[in-house]
């Protein structure tokens, strides 16, 4: 009976392969690679000489049929990986693991290093709820649109990728409109020079550009949503002057409007809004006149 394995490999260091994915490599009949080239360094480390094809986002819509039709005739077990991390996880590998489920063929995950779970565990952020969006857009404008949409959700904690020559800008994005949200922004995970930046995004950004090995790897970043105050709770403060002419508005009296300024507003405020008002209509009244 034909099988499919999607086999998680390591982000970076090389003890993080579990001893059933090294089992699995070791054993099947073909391995599936994301780039033959990455994953040839892997097996070569642990000595495992296996047949080997890639299945990557160029050639996924050709490739895959043919794998499954001599999964099929041949009773392969195959072994599916990316160049790091899950397959299928913002990696190719999808369209693989869809057409063996369609064509009846069993399909068994080997679980393992994931880039972007493993960031969030490092975040000390609330991630009982969490999202993960792969890259977000490039352009500022469906970035900042995306970005707004996210918050929206009300998912606490959302996870992305980042190439290294455009984690600051996305960051700088994001601070403009949420300058106090928590992030964290991590790259090189499990290998020796990983690095881990978590604060607001003015922070980071400030970290990233006096860090001058801060673009040799791809990031995760990690934005907490929940150290934002709720939308519900943002409430746009009046002023002075918008107390006394909304009560105007209601037909009330200039010194009702100033009373609900004093019930609401700091006294020097209302009372520089009161004279500010008064001069506004005398003059107003000479205008008339």
């Amino acid at each position: 009976m034909p099988v499919l394995y999607v086999v998680a490999t390591p982000i970076g260091n090389l003890h993080d392969l579990s001893e059933r994915a090294r089992e699995i490599l070791t054993n099947a009949d073909l391995i599936c690679a994301e780039d033959t080239r990455v994953t040839m360094k892997l097996t070569n480390s642990l000595g495992i000489k296996k047949p080997m094809i890639s299945c990557h986002r160029h050639n996924e819509d050709v490739r895959v049929e043919p794998v499954i039709e001599r999964m099929i005739a041949e009773d392969l077990t195959v072994a599916l990986v990316s160049d790091a991390g899950t397959p299928a996880i913002s990696d190719p590998g999808q369209i693989l693991v869809d057409a063996a489920w369609k064509a009846g063929i069993q399909v068994i995950p080997v679980s393992g290093p994931c880039a972007a779970v493993t960031a969030i565990s490092a975040t000390g952020f609330d991630a009982r709820e969490f999202a993960f969006v792969g890259f977000l857009p490039r352009e500022r404008k469906p970035l900042r649109e995306k970005l707004t949409a996210l918050r929206k959700t009300g998912i606490p904690v959302i996870a992305a990728y980042e190439s290294p020559h455009r984690v600051r800008d996305l960051i700088a994005e994001f601070g403009a409109l949420y300058p106090e949200c928590q992030v964290m922004a991590s790259c090189d995970l499990t290998k020796k020079f990983e690095l881990l930046l978590r604060g607001t995004p003015a922070e980071i950004v400030a970290k990233l550009d006096a860090n001058p090995n801060s673009e040799k790897g791809e990031y995760t970043v990690v934005f907490d949503f929940s150290s934002l105050p709720k939308e519900e709770e943002v409430v746009q403060k009046k002023s002075a002057e918008e107390w006394i002419l909304s009560a105007l508005l209601e037909g009330l009296s200039f010194e009702d409007g100033v009373k609900r300024a004093h019930e609401n507003c700091a006294r020097n405020e209302v009372y520089k809004a009161k004279l500010a008002m008064l001069e506004l209509f005398e003059a107003e009244d000479e205008d008339e006149e």
